[in-house]
């Protein structure tokens, strides 16, 4: 019981730091108006994100090698941990983007 307790709050937090990243983003887009300060704002937290996706790629990659072999994922437990994923890569977007926008 305390396993799902954990994914909801972490699927809970995934969906809200999705959201806070497009309330930002179409905030600043309105702000900036679409300039070069604001692209390139967007390409550098895109750029930051990316990094996540290499880090899942080299987690398939050694996750394997560790498990035991009888260890088995259902398709809900898949798809929820996939969804968190997409909310920790939008958390280092927004956290880049914030951070960026600063700085530039």
């Amino acid at each position: 019981m305390k396993e799902q307790t954990i994914l909801l709050i972490l699927l809970i937090a995934a969906l809200a730091v999705t959201l806070w990243l497009y309330f930002l983003k179409a905030k600043k887009q309105i702000q900036y108006k679409g300039d070069e300060r604001w692209n390139m704002i967007q390409l550098k937290a895109n750029n930051t994100a990316n990094i996540s996706n290499w880090v899942l790629i080299i987690l398939f990659i050694v996750l394997p090698l560790v498990m035991d072999g009888e260890t088995t994922f259902t398709l809900q437990r898949v798809i929820t941990f996939g969804l968190i994923y997409i909310g920790i890569r939008n958390l280092i977007e927004l956290t880049a983007t914030v951070y960026f926008d600063r700085k530039l």
